[in-house]
């Protein structure tokens, strides 16, 4: 999903990974949860309702439902969230229609543990019931690629300032070429 800085509007909106934002610098180093990052915005700015924003102005980029469609069937696809039921509610996944096109659709609030602490990923590994070194984990902040690291997982930034260079990676790592080719193959 593109995030609130790409699609807000608002020239006095804080401009997170495109900008300079001390705050949103510790989310990347995972210092601070995004979670309590979107709460000190909301304190600080009582004028913007964070959760209507993300509401009605998020959905799946483009690139990542093209890479979805090109995947599907090829490798699996889970999605490891830390509480998207807090902004979109219970029924979070039926917002989206592409997370149809996934195996498996994780909460880690639901086992107690947010990314980036390591333990979530193991939780996600046990229902995965994957061995760490067979999983690529995408993410687009890097203290939460730390975490899986620290669990043995494949890693991958999604840059948010490059999406299409960042699905090519995706796509290259889990072995299916430009060419939308047949070949099954993850390359750790």
């Amino acid at each position: 999903m593109p995030t609130l800085f790409e699609v807000v509007d608002d020239p006095t909106f804080p401009r997170g990974p495109f900008g300079t934002d001390q705050l949103y610098a510790g989310v990347e180093q995972g210092r601070v949860q995004e979670r309590d990052y979107w709460a000190a915005l909301a304190d600080a700015r009582p004028d913007l309702d964070i959760g209507l924003l993300m509401r009605t102005r998020l959905a799946v980029r483009e690139e990542v439902k093209a890479m979805l469609a090109t995947v599907g069937g090829r490798v699996r696809v889970v999605a490891l969230t830390n509480d998207m039921a807090h902004w979109f509610g219970p029924q979070w996944m039926d917002r989206f229609p592409e997370f149809t096109r996934f195996d498996l659709l994780l909460e880690a609030a639901r086992s107690g543990v947010l990314k980036p602490d390591p333990a979530v990923f193991r939780w996600a590994l046990a229902h995965l019931k994957e061995p760490a070194a067979k999983c690529l984990f995408v993410d687009d902040l890097p203290s939460n690629l730390a975490g899986a690291k620290a669990v043995g997982m494949n890693v991958e930034l999604f840059d948010v300032t490059d999406p299409a260079g960042s699905v090519r990676r995706i796509l290259d790592r889990v072995g299916i070429p430009p060419s939308n080719g047949t070949r099954r193959v993850f390359r750790p």
